[in-house]
């Protein structure tokens, strides 16, 4: 085996969930979630993927297998593809060990799990109490959001807030959903109550009228991602569409955005020349100072928050020859420093070319609190094979240039298949730390494990 070769297996490892029987949209990992047994470690070793099989599916990362298979409501129309997934923040009251599927092997009240799992399906917001969950199919839904969020073309993404005491959105979460029509309908939300299988088909939940967020008037273009800000002294929220624009809003002043970005084309991108930047994806840094738009013509803007303006700090180039459709700021990261832009420099593009690239974002952009993250992640200085030579060019290959100061690719992956979405896990993660899970057009859902130095 090539020398190379050896360097990049040494990077990555790499796992497989197979079960799907369709496209997987979109994933969501389970480290999001704050349960009251957080001392077994459990909640967090689970993910969430929705499907064009017309399912969710909860994956127990143990195992490695689907625990929970949930059939989604079919659309009037009889489409039934899962456009999103979530975890609600919060994950309800403790449930008894004895039902709590520890090990995978107890019978019918294992199969609860301490969660509350929300899906789209075309205009329609379900909520699933997991706690209710008595056999690994779930038909029945404890919660039907549509009423509340009265949104009238299809769901491309929602998203749930980060409650956080003292601010002024209080604890309450706040779930958004993105359409079509161009809005962005927020609502408040309660984690669905636990009822018994005989009433809780009949309980229907109240919940407030939504807060409409209008991204694009009169539908003349889609609203196609939407992330609230971490670390906001109010409810941020941003949002994204085929108009190439991107806007921030204040939930509690839904009437007019904070401010708007219009994404200027990128003329150095000469293979997207004619593919204009819209905003298929938003990912805040841990800080909550900077946003990256991941864009149509195969570039990333960073954007930066200055006080309630954004600026473009910098584009990202040469990583992608076609749309990126998903970017991350991980949730694992640099673990020696505590300061809350210590991991606002590691950021994760994915594209329709099955390309995945880890960028550097530099101290330039970052600023000087953020870690470089080539101090403790491995494959900084290695040029990953099979990716094309265009792009390995740029990526980090010798000690000279890893402590530079501008945006730069550390290395890539060749996914090789066309690429919806990417999630991540936690570094302290008690199964598959410091993983990228990525979605693609295959029926498989692939987990990257980074390595760590």
């Amino acid at each position: 085996m090539p020398r190379e070769e050896q360097k990049t297996e040494s990077v990555l490892q790499k796992t497989t969930l197979k079960g799907h029987r369709g496209a997987v949209n979109c994933v969501a990992h389970s480290s999001s979630v704050r349960t009251n047994r957080t001392s077994s470690g459990t909640s967090s070793c689970y993910l969430l993927s929705g499907s064009d099989d017309g399912t969710a599916r909860l994956w127990d990362l143990r195992s490695q297998r689907a625990a929970l298979c949930i059939l989604a409501p079919a659309c009037e129309d009889g489409t039934k593809e899962v456009t999103s997934v979530a975890f609600h923040p919060a994950g309800g009251d403790s449930i008894d060990t004895k039902t709590d599927d520890l090990d995978g092997t107890s019978e019918a009240k294992g199969y609860a799990k301490n969660m509350s799992a929300y899906l789209s399906v075309g205009s329609s917001v379900y909520g699933y109490d997991l706690r209710n969950a008595v056999s690994p199919i779930i038909r029945e839904y404890d919660s039907d959001l549509s009423g509340a969020l009265e949104c009238q073309d299809e769901v491309n993404q929602i998203a749930f807030s980060f409650p956080r005491k003292g601010s002024n959105s209080g604890n309450t979460a706040y779930i958004a959903a993105a359409n079509d029509l161009g809005d962005v309908r927020v609502a408040s939300d309660i984690v669905p109550a636990r009822a018994s299988p005989e009433s809780r088909s009949k309980t229907k939940k109240t919940i407030q009228r939504c807060r409409v967020l209008q991204h694009a008037e009169d539908g003349a273009a889609m609203a196609t991602c939407t992330a609230f800000r971490p670390r906001s002294s109010g409810l941020d929220l941003a949002s994204g569409g085929t108009d190439c624009a991107v806007r921030l809003w204040d939930v509690m002043k839904p009437r007019r955005p904070s401010c708007s970005m219009q994404i200027a084309s990128d003329d150095a991108g000469a293979a997207q020349v004619c593919n204009p930047p819209m905003a298929f994806d938003l990912s805040w840094s841990p800080s909550g100072k900077f946003l990256a738009a991941g864009l149509g013509d195969g570039t990333a803007s960073i954007l930066f928050m200055q006080g309630r303006s954004m600026l473009e700090k910098c584009r990202l180039r040469g990583g992608h020859s076609s749309s990126i459709a998903s970017v991350l700021f991980p949730a694992f990261g640099c673990e020696s420093s505590s300061h809350v832009a210590a991991n606002d420099r590691l950021l994760i593009s994915a594209g329709s070319d099955g390309a995945i690239m880890f960028w550097d974002l530099g101290a330039d952009v970052a600023g000087n609190n953020a870690v470089d993250p080539s101090s403790w992640l491995v494959g900084s200085d290695v040029r990953t094979s099979n990716i094309d030579q265009d792009l390995a060019a740029l990526a980090l290959n010798d000690k000279k240039s890893q402590h530079q100061q501008q945006a730069r690719i550390l290395f890539g992956i060749p996914h090789n298949e066309k690429i919806n979405f990417v999630t991540s896990s936690k570094s302290n993660e008690p199964v598959l730390p410091s993983s990228l899970f990525v979605a693609d057009t295959s029926c498989d859902i692939t987990a990257y494990i980074v390595a760590r130095k």
